[in-house]
């Protein structure tokens, strides 16, 4: 860094050159090394930890999105060009490229930083190109800060534990924003170390390996990713390589596609399965399940695919994020059978609002609520868990 930028001091002062919008010579230097080596503009908002998204609407429009606003900077990049150029720069980082050819990417920059971009022709050349650029958060969020800040209750965190670790699969369905990957990373940390996870992803979000002080890996865990462009490998081909791997869980950590059938086809052979997906509500996430998996063209009837999605994933955990950006353990939800073509069962906690604390100008800046246990587990999910080696006196609770 520093010998690069003596370079460019160098340079500047044999050509006499200068900016007017900079107070003095480093002051340029070091804008133009962040041109260089870094992404222009958004060079400090990327590193920037408290920074939960950046969205590239335009080379002249970019927002920053922290946990509580939302900003528009005053900053853009020099033209429409020097936006691909970095946008480009940023995906390549992950080992992807954006081109003519291939114009919408999902990559990464560096660990637990992901961006999705596209470029012309698939949006407007005077844009430049689009990006979304969402950081997961390094500090995982724990089980006191949850319970502190009401996202979740000791008891919902208990029973969840309980069943991932006693062979009971898992969906959790949620929005954007509502907190799926930080819910998913926390109960993957909540499985026995002596058992082995396998994990699945586009780009590397979930931070779950744990080290000693020399750099030894503690649990047992391999984490694949997918790979886009030449040689292709799919999630669905990594999920199924994955059972050769002998794991006790599979996370695939969101099923957007022909994958959920096979983590349905996992999950019905005594693997334990965890996996997130887009869905408007607990019950609505069997549906997008189904849907998934009827892409695919498997010759199965509706109902017989949501009785193997049942006995796969008996449980959805749905999350939401509230008006006030807390995002919260909205609803724990059992399926326990099918009626009319639809999933029914029971909801056995949900977040219920009382009352919305209102500013001056009217938005709402605090939700009042509480979570409420609604009903008990079924007979036969206690079964499950018992044959899994649940405890009674565990059981008894639920």
């Amino acid at each position: 860094r520093e010998r690069l930028k003596n370079l460019i001091v160098r340079y500047l002062n044999q050509n006499k050159l200068y900016a007017d919008d900079c107070a003095n010579i480093s002051e340029l230097a070091d804008r133009i090394y962040e041109d260089m080596a870094g992404f222009g503009v958004l060079t400090k908002y990327i590193s920037d930890c408290n920074v939960e998204e950046i969205n590239i609407n335009s080379w002249d429009a970019i927002e920053v999105i922290y946990p509580d606003k939302t900003v528009m900077l005053d900053g853009k990049f020099l033209s429409p060009e020097d936006c691909m150029d970095k946008i480009k720069k940023m995906v390549w980082l992950g080992g992807s490229i954006i081109d003519g050819s291939n114009p919408k990417v999902d990559s990464f920059i560096g660990e637990g930083v992901r961006i999705s971009a596209i470029i012309p022709p698939c949006v407007d050349k005077r844009t430049g190109g689009v990006a979304s650029i969402r950081r997961q958060k390094e500090n995982v969020i724990t089980r006191e800060l949850m319970i502190k800040y009401k996202s979740a209750t000791e008891e919902e965190l208990d029973f969840l534990s309980l069943c991932i670790n006693n062979g009971v699969s898992l969906a959790i369905a949620g929005s954007t924003g509502s907190g799926k990957p930080t819910a998913l990373g926390y109960l993957i940390g909540t499985i026995d170390k002596s058992r082995r996870i396998y994990t699945i992803e586009d780009t590397r979000e979930l931070n779950i390996a744990k080290y000693d002080d020399c750099g030894k890996m503690q649990n047992r865990v391999v984490q694949t990713v997918t790979k886009d462009g030449v040689n292709p490998v799919t999630m669905d081909e990594l999920l199924k390589e994955a059972l050769r791997f002998h794991p006790y869980a599979i996370i695939p950590a969101e099923m957007r596609g022909g994958e959920a059938l096979t983590a349905v086809e996992a999950g019905r052979t005594g693997h334990t399965i965890i996996s997130t997906l887009h869905a408007n509500s607990a019950v609505d996430a069997y549906n997008r399940i189904l849907s998934m998996c009827v892409s695919t063209g498997v010759r199965l009837s509706e109902n017989k695919l949501l009785e193997f999605i049942l006995e796969a994933m008996p449980l959805v955990l749905f999350k939401r994020q509230l008006p006030d950006g807390r995002r919260v353990y909205d609803e724990i939800f059992e399926g326990v059978g099918i009626a009319d073509g639809k999933v029914v069962g029971n909801t056995l906690w949900k977040y219920e609002v009382i009352d919305n604390v209102y500013d001056d100008s009217g938005k709402i800046i605090k939700v009042k609520g509480r979570h409420v246990r609604k009903n008990d587990i079924s007979p036969a999910l206690a079964a499950r868990l018992k044959y899994g080696g649940a405890a009674a006196e565990e059981l008894k609770k639920f």
